[in-house]
């Protein structure tokens, strides 16, 4: 293999591949987006269980008590 053929190489590499990632630029983030959504584990969330939100209501009662009453202001 000589000089002039991996020179030929990477001239048919560029003229592939440059046009191509140009026009696949907008596109492929999207792609793996959702093939990551779809196939991989979501890192960094945690399931929420009955009893967390039952935690949170009761907290935010507590925090929303009226002082004279006691009673939240809210329906919840």
């Amino acid at each position: 293999m000589n000089i002039s053929d991996i020179i030929e190489i990477f001239i048919l590499a560029a003229i592939l591949f440059i046009p191509l990632g140009y026009a696949l630029r907008s596109r492929v983030p999207r792609w793996k987006n959702q093939l990551a959504a779809r196939f991989f584990k979501p890192r960094y969330l945690t399931p929420i269980t009955i009893s967390m939100v039952n935690k949170h209501r009761q907290r935010a009662a507590q925090a929303e008590a009226s002082p004279a009453t006691g009673k939240s202001k809210t329906s919840l």
